[in-house]
């Protein structure tokens, strides 16, 4: 698969936003949105979460495997273990390019 096609898929992966608006529930063929409240928590496809960023509607909530201490713990297992060690999501790279060039 060429890069475009991995982060395309990795786009539809859900995460977490905090809206600064107010919207109903959304209808779409990939499945239902929402609904929207200011400062309440809701799991959206990455894509979504990337284009609501960039008109600032809402705050994009870093998944848990982005913290700094999990990301350490993780980086230690590899360290200590002799085989692979798994990687806590499997697009990971594409999200973490995404998310950190909000």
């Amino acid at each position: 698969m060429e890069a475009a096609e991995v982060e395309f898929l990795a786009e539809k992966q859900l995460v977490t936003v905090i809206p600064n608006f107010s919207l109903d529930k959304v209808y779409l063929i990939g499945g239902d949105l929402g609904p929207f409240n200011p400062g309440l928590p809701v799991q959206v496809p990455l894509w979504l979460a990337v284009n609501l960023k960039q008109r600032q509607k809402c705050r994009i909530v870093p998944p848990e495997w982005m913290d700094v201490g999990k990301l350490e713990e993780i980086r230690d297992n590899e360290r200590r273990e002799e085989t692979f060690t798994q990687m806590p999501n499997p697009h990971y790279m594409e999200l973490a390019k995404l998310l950190l060039n909000q």
